[in-house]
């Protein structure tokens, strides 16, 4: 399962937001059935951030949801974020044809 997550940092809490994404990410690479989880930049948008995270499956990132890192981080968006969270989910397709189509 592949999470993408946007998140727009409110004027002046760019860095709070990239401190806080960085954590957020180390925690998560802890976590069993988390695969993958990479947090970008967008280079023609500083500021505004993109999780691209890679979970073993649906109850792996059930399971993330209710650890205590993201549950807090959760909790500071309307401090942290101009504009609400946008988070996309889906399932890879063919990923079973080519190394290069599987995160």
């Amino acid at each position: 399962m592949i999470v993408t997550a946007i998140f727009k940092a409110r004027t002046g809490m760019e860095a709070e937001l990239r401190a806080q994404l960085h954590a957020g990410a180390a925690a998560s690479w802890k976590e069993e059935g988390v695969r993958g989880y990479y947090v970008h930049e967008l280079i023609d948008q500083p500021g505004t951030f993109m999780n691209i995270e890679v979970y073993d499956n649906s109850q792996a990132f059930a399971a993330h949801l209710e650890t205590s890192h993201v549950k807090s981080f959760l909790g500071r968006l309307d401090e942290l974020l101009s504009e609400p969270l946008t988070v996309y989910q889906g399932n890879p397709l063919f990923s079973g044809e080519n190394s290069k189509a599987a995160l």
